[in-house]
């Protein structure tokens, strides 16, 4: 049984299966201490504990399952096996996949907010196309790929809890979580994108604008 869903009901959906003997691959965005709590609630499942990094498996990209667990863990590999999913074992302790996924997924869902939040003060200031002149002499930016900026707000109802997430890993770590709280308060902007393929650049940047989630 694979769990992935948004972080906030992982462990609800992990309670309505308490009594299940399987394997049990907890592959939610979550921190490490929330992913060990689920030895708890699954007594008798098999517990792996995984972090899918990378875009889905369409036009070509392959996505990494990985994992960590005593047990469990051949038996995944194996259920991956030629599929664009691939697999990659971290070690036996639970909370190590957890413990990968959150800082890629944070670093790059708040690379995306950054610069969305940016793009739109240019605009706003009139000064886009230098902004995007000079942000193409750096390869790779962010700040140039300005067609992904619906793509973020339609996503933001589960980026936002998983930056929370990753804001609770650092609180529990000690270094300041103040950043990825607010990447995740400006993803509460746009609540009401969810899913929307419909959203252009302009409408998600106006959005920005109006009033904080909650």
């Amino acid at each position: 049984m694979l769990n992935i869903c948004p972080p906030a009901f992982a462990e609800d959906l992990a309670r309505t299966a308490a009594g299940y003997a399987g394997t049990w691959v907890e592959a939610n965005a979550i921190t490490p201490e929330r992913t060990r709590r689920f030895a708890d609630l699954l007594p008798a499942s098999t517990m792996v504990d995984g972090g899918i990094v990378g875009s889905p498996p369409v036009g070509g990209k392959r996505p990494t399952l990985c994992l960590s667990g005593q047990a469990g863990t051949d038996l995944v590999g194996d259920l991956f096996a030629g599929t664009d999913v691939g697999t990659h074992v971290l070690g036996e302790r639970i909370g190590q996949a957890s413990a990968l996924k959150l800082p890629y997924s944070a670093c790059q869902k708040a690379s995306r907010v950054l610069a969305a939040v940016s793009y739109g003060l240019a605009v706003d200031h009139g000064v886009d196309q230098e902004l995007l002149a000079i942000a193409g002499k750096r390869p790779g930016s962010y700040l140039v790929e300005t067609d992904y900026i619906p793509k973020t707000a339609a996503r933001a109802w589960r980026w936002g809890p998983e930056l929370t997430e990753a804001a609770d890993m650092l609180q529990n770590a000690g270094p300041p979580d103040d950043m990825l709280r607010a990447a995740a308060a400006v993803l509460g902007r746009w609540e009401h994108a969810k899913d929307d393929g419909r959203l252009d650049v302009h409408q998600a940047l106006q959005q920005l604008h109006g009033p904080a989630a909650g």
